[in-house]
């Protein structure tokens, strides 16, 4: 039996009414529309179906009216809708039955594709994802103007009445002074149970208040956009249905640290040869062929930015972060981190990227971070030596950007490697959309701005 026939037979044998057909635009935000049991069939997986104006979430299309392909692979039940399961949808053309050049997930499966005409069968990627779920949040919408407008409140806080505040770090920390923990294994749970996607483990996160760490188990380079898309959207959901609020904001609590987004990659060229593995190598047993994958991230890191931290907000992060521009297997303040956890255990030996954040879209940032990677490895870019050696060999000495129109300038002095991955067109807009923000966020004042400037 295939995996259509399993959906239709799931939706005709469990009182399933609706069908929630999900996709994501540019920024990452999730777009849905609920259609009845009776207009899914076979060919709805094969001909798409044509349930929504996606114009108004791409903009007009020059290659004509788009649908709706449905993935049976991301078939799941919402446990908060118990009539209701939801399929993620690839965008195609209506006349032509083409891809459609500017959704997200179709960057991810370009990759993929690029692999294969690489001799890689396969890129494992994971990661580590940080939240803020706060027990309120209450915002000023009448007054706007008048202040930052936005109260955050959390039995964690140490502004708060509550003596379970986490005064210096909140890394580890057991209950009660973790106040989420319940809520953090609710979150894991409805992952592995309801949408068939592992999560490796949960914690507390580095930061005192409220802040929320989840490890997602490797997976393909398309199906780990899923599952991080896919833990935004049970986290805000079951926050939402207990009168909390959950944010993936870069840095929403001043002075504290922020969230971040690390994307581990291990490339495999058979099921059982991991081409990051070198046993006889003495250093953390890294190939080669792993040093040129961390040479192209390095060298295309700035203008990585703008994928892995698309917001203004992510460079307060970043700032805070303060991350060296190099790598190591030992230090984890670098940009690159190659974790050497177990001695002669190839299907461990992983590569880290760790200048990200969770307001990424996940299909480009996973996808060009592995293009990045990629492209050291086909120009055999050397990254130079680790952190934590003195006198290290000379290399260009680059800095992350400050700022996200340094990565907008970063970017566009840097896009070869981007080619054939992401279309003219998605690119277009995105830069549009992040000159855009960026303008946005010259104009807005802060809190800090009044506090400390209003007496001037």
């Amino acid at each position: 039996m295939s995996a259509i026939d399993d959906v239709l037979k799931y939706i005709a044998t469990n009182e399933i009414r609706w069908v929630d057909l999900q996709v994501y635009d540019i920024k990452g935000l999730m777009h849905r529309v609920s259609v009845s049991n009776r207009k899914i069939e076979e060919a709805s997986f094969g001909n798409g179906m044509h349930a929504a104006d996606l114009s108004e979430v791409f903009g007009p299309s020059d290659q004509g009216e788009l649908v709706l392909m449905p993935d049976p692979d991301t078939l799941a039940r919402l446990p908060w809708e118990p009539a209701t399961v939801r399929l993620m949808c690839d965008i195609y053309t209506a006349i032509k039955k083409e891809r459609y050049l500017k959704d997200p997930r179709y960057v991810a499966q370009r990759v993929e594709t690029n692999l294969g005409a690489a001799g890689i069968k396969n890129a494992l990627v994971g990661a580590d994802v940080d939240c803020h779920i706060f027990d309120t949040v209450t915002t000023d919408k009448t007054t706007r103007g008048r202040g930052t407008g936005m109260l955050l409140d959390s039995r964690e806080a140490r502004w708060g009445p509550s003596p379970q505040s986490n005064e210096k770090t909140g890394s580890f920390v057991a209950t009660p002074y973790d106040s989420m923990y319940s809520a953090r294994t609710q979150i894991c749970e409805t992952m592995e149970d309801s949408f068939g996607m592992l999560v490796d483990s949960h914690k507390h996160g580095p930061a005192p208040t409220a802040q929320q760490s989840f490890e997602l188990t490797e997976r393909n380079l398309t199906a780990a956009g899923d599952a991080l898309n896919t833990l935004k959207f049970i986290t805000k959901n079951l926050a939402t249905a207990v009168n909390a609020a959950a944010t993936f904001m870069p840095y929403p609590v001043e002075g504290e640290k922020g969230n971040d987004l690390s994307v581990s990659v291990s490339l495999w060229k058979t099921s059982d040869n991991n081409i990051f593995y070198d046993p006889k190598e003495e250093y953390a047993q890294l190939s080669q062929t792993a040093r040129y994958y961390i040479g192209g991230l390095l060298e295309h890191a700035p203008a990585l930015s703008l994928f892995t931290s698309p917001t203004p907000n992510s460079y307060k992060n970043l700032a805070i972060a303060n991350r060296k521009f190099g790598w190591s297997s030992v230090r984890k303040d670098g940009v690159v981190f190659a974790p050497f956890t177990k001695k002669n255990v190839k299907e461990v030996k992983r590569v880290v990227y760790q200048s990200g954040d969770p307001s990424a879209n996940p299909y480009l940032a996973y996808a060009l971070v592995v293009s990045a990677g990629l492209d050291g490895i086909k120009s055999k870019i050397e990254p130079g030596d680790p952190l934590e050696v003195e006198s290290k060999k000379a290399r260009v000495e680059k800095a992350m950007p400050s700022s996200l129109y340094e990565a907008i300038l970063a970017l566009q002095s840097d896009n070869k490697f981007i080619k054939g991955v992401v279309s003219s067109e998605l690119l277009g807009d995105y830069l549009d959309l992040k000159m855009r923000q960026h303008q946005d966020s010259l104009k807005n004042i802060t809190g800090s701005e009044l506090s400390r400037y209003f007496n001037v």
